[in-house]
């Protein structure tokens, strides 16, 4: 037998310096005497944030009750914040306060973190689910419309959307949905409704695991965590595959940086690794959690445009600065996610080419359309929600980069937490996303964004007793206390400052009832936009049902509401079967968004309803629908959905390509399998080396035949 204690303490002497941890000196708790046992005794720290909870949740969710439709209906440029009440705010400060509390504590206390956590998370999120009659977002509900379809027909519909080229999301929210015996609309739009909550909730924890990561004290972990849920105000977690894929993509991040993280090269003298130890583990383990992360990529793929790519970043700068282990990974992940692009998602490209590619390179055009182009115009009142979420997005990530020097002049090397929250900057350079790749930025960037502002205050690892000595007295705590107050004030107003227009009302929905049984074989809805050639996503309820047979048509609002007469025009040519809908949505988002007058929608009806050739068949506070009193003659066209999904164009070229993309996906798998299978840091067995060597002419031909798909078909 070898090893022993004294093999141990050789073994020990010989470790470089920077990797010899420091001996760990217990605290001695309140009420405790070192060598006798602890007196259980609540502390003014325990209880304080206990009551400091109590009281935070009391005052921010007893005024609820009293924002009914009425209250709701008094929203302006400030949206839900312009009405909420005082002691809502000072509740959402006291939530604040008792997590300051505990990072002011001598040692963690998770129950009582936890439970301020979670009761933080779900109070900021499940407020317009509380006070809301329905569920909120407009998009929202269309993607209700693609669970219906894909319910009533068994089947997607490329030629109706884009999004039909990225099904896996409405097919796996359509089979659980399917399980759990759930069909009709109304418990559909239950789900809609809590859907942000659950995210965000279920977010926390891939933070926690990633937290765990970094070689950080406790404060650190927690606090970053606690960051992340206070900046989640963009907005992208609504019943949406990307809200979806993103909870995946916190995972995907997570387990590579837990168990995947490669050793670089060894740190200059007196430095430190940033990354805390990687956690032993077996053959077998290895190789379960290297099929989990395969699992997780697998599944954003077929379910978002844009998460795949950002996790293809992500994991190809970590293998480059040798921060993962998986050094074959990007090639891997590379070849299924341009696989799926190029030959099941082509009716989007080869009928998007110049959208989808245009943007490449136009850096500062992409970042003006996402940025300063969001802002102009619009309400001045609603301007500063707009100017509060770039001051936002601002204050993290230069917290963030404050706390990658903090953490250098401390002595730690940090990489691996750079790359998740710069990385994701690198989509400015590809496209605009519709002028929301701002938005898509700072939400894939505050993962790693917010662990490093954690680092911000709290630096160091807090293992030495001269590091736990400088805690107790430390003002960080206060810092991090100030910093919460100011995103918990700023998040109220950046992610509800647009309910004004994002909030959907009772008669909306009932409008959108009646067009829905009035679209037999089909309609044509036409809604109100100030801008129809690129403003194409009206503020209303739509597409939750029959997608084929309504066709949504934007047309131009007049400025001056008495100019209705291109209104009239343009349902004549849309011919019979159609009608033009005026919400009180899509005209709350022209007064704030794009500066029409505050009388604008009030003097539009006026000025419809005294036409003689326009009728209301609905009329409703929160939604009117005309149409002609004479329709146009002629037949009204069937519904056309187009053939069944996927749709590939195959040929010799494309049928080669994808026999071997898919040999290549499964060689590329394998080699990887046995490599993690190996003994860390052990050279390349020949196994390893020869599938690389029969890899590569497979490469070859997949990007040959996809050179010549998009010559052909673009």
């Amino acid at each position: 037998m070898t090893g022993g204690p004294a093999a141990e303490e050789a073994a020990a002497e010989h470790r470089p310096s920077w990797a010899k941890a420091a001996p760990e000196v217990p605290p001695t708790a309140e009420g405790e005497t070192p060598g006798g046992p602890a007196r259980r005794r609540p502390s003014l720290r325990t209880v304080a944030p206990a009551l400091l909870l109590a009281a935070g949740l009391a005052l921010y969710w007893l005024p609820v009750p009293a924002l009914d439709e009425s209250a709701l209906d008094a929203m302006g440029g400030l949206g839900l914040a312009g009405i909420l009440p005082w002691p809502l705010f000072a509740g959402a400060a006291l939530l604040v306060g008792a997590f300051g509390a505990l990072l002011w504590a001598s040692r963690p206390q998770p129950l009582l973190l936890g439970l301020v956590l979670v009761a933080t998370v779900a109070s900021l999120h499940a407020l317009p689910a509380v006070v809301e009659e329905q569920p909120r977002f407009a998009t929202a509900w269309q993607h209700l419309g693609f669970l219906e379809y894909l319910d009533r027909t068994g089947g997607s519909a490329p030629a109706l959307d884009a999004r039909w080229s990225w099904p896996g999301f409405f097919a796996v929210a359509a089979f659980v949905l399917r399980a759990c015996g759930v069909s009709d609309p109304a418990e559909l739009a239950e789900v809609v409704r809590w859907w942000p909550l659950a995210v965000n909730l279920l977010a926390l924890l891939p933070m926690a695991l990633l937290a765990r990561s970094v070689r950080a004290g406790w404060r650190a972990r927690w606090c970053g965590v606690w960051f992340f849920a206070l900046s989640g105000w963009v907005g992208q977690d609504y019943f949406s595959p990307q809200s979806f894929t993103y909870l995946l993509y916190l995972a995907f991040a997570a387990v590579l940086l837990r168990w995947f993280r490669g050793p670089g090269r060894p740190p200059p003298g007196g430095v430190v690794p940033g990354e805390a130890a990687v956690g032993a583990t077996t053959p077998g383990q290895r190789t379960v959690l290297l099929t989990v992360v395969l699992a997780l990529f697998a599944a954003v793929v077929p379910s978002h445009q844009l998460t795949p790519f950002v996790m293809l970043g992500v994991v190809a700068v970590l293998v480059v600065l040798g921060r993962c282990a998986l050094r074959g990974l990007p090639l891997l992940v590379g070849v299924v996610a341009v696989g799926w692009v190029c030959f099941l998602a082509e009716p989007y490209w080869s009928g998007h080419f110049d959208e989808l590619f245009g943007g490449i390179g136009g850096l500062g055009e992409n970042v003006t359309s996402s940025v300063t182009g969001r802002i102009e115009g619009g309400s001045a009142t609603h301007q500063l929600v707009l100017y509060t979420r770039v001051g936002l997005a601002g204050l993290v990530m230069g917290l963030a980069c404050w706390g990658w020097w903090r953490r250098r002049v401390a002595g730690y090397r940090e990489r691996a937490l750079p790359v998740l929250a710069f990385v994701p900057a690198a989509g400015f350079a590809l496209q605009a996303y519709g002028g929301e790749m701002a938005l898509r930025v700072f939400l894939f960037a505050l993962p790693g964004a917010a662990l490093l502002a954690a680092l911000a205050f709290f630096p160091r690892a807090g293992t030495s007793a001269e590091e736990r000595a400088w805690d107790q007295v430390s003002p960080a705590p206060l810092a991090a206390l100030l910093a919460g107050l100011v995103l918990v004030g700023g998040f109220l107003v950046a992610r509800w400052g647009n309910e004004a227009f994002e909030r959907v009302r009772p008669g909306e929905v009932a409008a959108m009832e009646w067009v829905y049984a009035h679209a037999e074989p089909t309609a044509r809805l036409l809604w109100l936009s100030e801008d129809p050639e690129e403003s194409v996503t009206p503020a209303l309820p739509w597409g939750s049902r029959a997608m084929e047979r309504v066709r949504y048509v934007p047309a131009a609002a007049p400025r001056d509401p008495v100019l209705v007469a291109p209104l009239a025009d343009a349902l004549r040519e849309a011919g019979p079967r159609s009608y033009l809908i005026v919400g009180r949505g899509q005209s709350a988002h022209l007064e704030l968004d794009a500066g029409y007058p505050t009388s604008w929608e009030r003097r539009l009806l006026a000025a419809l309803d005294a036409r003689d050739d326009l009728v209301a068949v609905v009329r409703d506070a929160d939604a009117s629908v005309y149409e002609l009193r004479d329709p146009p003659p002629g037949p009204v066209e069937a519904a056309a959905p187009g053939p069944p999904g996927p749709m590939v164009t195959w040929t010799p070229w494309s049928v080669l390509g994808a026999l071997s993309a898919g040999l290549l996906v499964l060689l590329l798998a394998v080699r990887e399998v046995l490599r993690v299978r190996a003994a860390p840091c052990s050279p390349a067995s020949p196994a390893v080396r020869g599938l690389f060597w029969f890899a590569v002419p497979l490469l070859v031909v997949v990007l040959a035949s996809l050179v010549h798909r998009f010559w052909t078909l673009a």
